[in-house]
């Protein structure tokens, strides 16, 4: 039962995509790669949501409740607080502004090289992302339908991932996210209400986590409805100030605030996203907490929510599945989008063919689709933990979030030493609190010191350097983009 309730699943998602190259222009790049720039606030706030709703919003924070209860469930609230600044302060300055791509913007500021660097590592940490879905997603399937193989299903998801994206591009991202939305929350909220009654309610659960040992790896057992104790405060602020500072920068979420048909439209739906993410983390978090009562012998708590509800009844489970899976496609589509619109406009076009057409733009991004989702597929069989892996990487936006600040509110802080002392002095310390000298990092958190560290850079060489980038506010100019 429960396949069958994810192959209609999926046939729903192709039908979606089939449709969605209906609504654009043929050989079309704005059509594929901004969906025309039609999208309302409702099509905003689900593609965001679904962006940030993946396999580390799910299944990554029930692995963290397993051990810490339910303040794992602060991720996702750290994720919608991204979004609010975001939507507040840069999605409608963004659509406003004309770009194609975050890189174009910090070529006109601070040069070609310092966009090649910015495309290097947008690439990279966005194909990780899209790995850590496939790794989700192949777990998911493995655990709740015996017949596949986590081998089987990592290959399954990379296939759907890689169709959606390719076939309507934009346009069929942000369809699909309403479908995939609305299967996370009625697989989550259904799921943990039939969990919880399968286990015997609240009571049988409470004291199943009663008898657990308290000298082991589950601690005292004060922790599991404490909202900061489990993962303590200064995981749960260092999971705020990264969000906050990913949310602006990264690629994914500056294709949709480009996407949307204007300023206003883009600026209510990053807001309305925000409040599309916050259950999510909660409920998920209640899957660990009951896996980590009746499983606490599992070793690999990434399995923690697909082993509790694979002892459900088999058509909710089949619901829940679809609702988890979906949460992986919709946060790896979009960025398989962004990343070849990056690939595109910002390699392709600016070294290659500078003259290309619609026609032959739209032919690349295609195949740059295919070429990140293999990259991404062989990324995913070497990637372990789910929400590790994702969080170290997103500490790298904190220099370029500051950068954007200044761009978009303080331009006359913002110089032309800027950009590279910001960046440098944020990676560098970066790399050093969280792979040669953790010392360094304050609270035992690499974003403390690279956001801290990074600030003070900015703010010498508003100081000291004489020489403003530009006058007045920020206006992109599209020939700025081929030199």
């Amino acid at each position: 039962m429960a396949l069958a309730i994810v192959v209609l699943y999926l046939l729903l998602l192709l039908f979606t995509s089939w449709y969605s190259t209906r609504l654009q222009k043929k050989n079309s790049s704005k059509g594929f790669l901004f969906a025309d720039q039609k999208l309302g606030t409702w099509l905003i706030g689900v593609s965001v949501a679904g962006l940030a709703v993946g396999g580390a919003s799910t299944t990554g924070v029930a692995q963290n409740a397993f051990t810490a209860g339910i303040s794992a469930g602060w991720y996702d609230t750290a994720w919608a607080a991204g979004a609010l600044l975001m939507g507040l302060f840069f999605a409608g300055r963004l659509r406003e502004s004309g770009i194609k791509t975050i890189n174009g913007m910090w070529n006109q500021v601070f040069g070609k090289e310092f966009q090649t660097v910015s495309l290097v590592i947008q690439l990279v940490v966005q194909v990780v992302i899209v790995a850590l879905q496939m790794v989700a997603g192949g777990t998911i399937l493995s655990a709740l339908i015996p017949s596949i193989s986590y081998s089987t299903g990592l290959l399954l998801s990379a296939g759907i991932f890689l169709i959606i994206a390719i076939v309507g591009g934009m346009w069929s991202a942000a369809l699909s996210n309403v479908i995939n939305v609305i299967m996370i929350y009625v697989g989550l909220v259904i799921g943990v209400i039939a969990t919880v009654q399968h286990y015997g309610g609240f009571e049988q659960i409470n004291l199943a986590l009663a008898k657990l040992p308290t000298d082991g790896r589950f601690g005292d057992g004060s922790q599991w409805y404490d909202l900061f104790k489990g993962m303590g405060t200064a995981a749960i602020a260092a999971w705020f100030l990264t969000m906050l500072l990913q949310a602006i920068p990264t690629a994914g979420t500056i294709q949709v605030a480009l996407s949307a048909k204007d300023e206003k439209t883009a600026k209510r739906g990053f807001i309305l996203a925000a409040a599309l993410m916050i259950p999510a983390g909660f409920i998920s978090a209640l899957f660990g907490v009951i896996a980590a009562a009746y499983f606490p012998g599992l070793e690999k708590s990434a399995m923690a929510m697909a082993t509790v509800v694979a002892q459900i009844n088999p058509v909710i489970c089949g619901i829940l599945l679809a609702g988890l899976w979906a949460a992986d496609v919709s946060t790896a589509t979009g960025l398989l989008v962004a990343v070849a619109n990056m690939a595109t406009n910002d390699f392709v076009v600016k070294f290659i063919k500078p003259d290309m057409d619609d026609k032959t733009q739209v032919f690349w991004a295609r195949a740059l689709i295919l070429v990140f989702a293999v990259v991404a597929y062989l990324a995913a069989t070497t990637i372990k933990g789910v929400l590790g892996s994702l969080m170290s990487v997103l500490t790298l936006w904190a220099p370029y979030t500051i950068l954007m600040f200044g761009i978009f509110y303080f331009p006359k802080t913002l110089k032309k030493s800027s950009g590279w002392t910001t960046f440098l002095v944020g990676v560098i310390t970066f790399l050093l609190s969280k792979f040669f000298v953790p010392s360094l990092a304050i609270l035992g958190q690499p974003i403390y010191t690279t956001a801290i560290t990074s600030l003070l850079a900015y703010l010498a060489c508003a100081l000291v350097d004489k020489r403003v980038c530009f006058e007045g506010r920020f206006v992109y100019k599209a020939q700025d983009a081929l030199k």
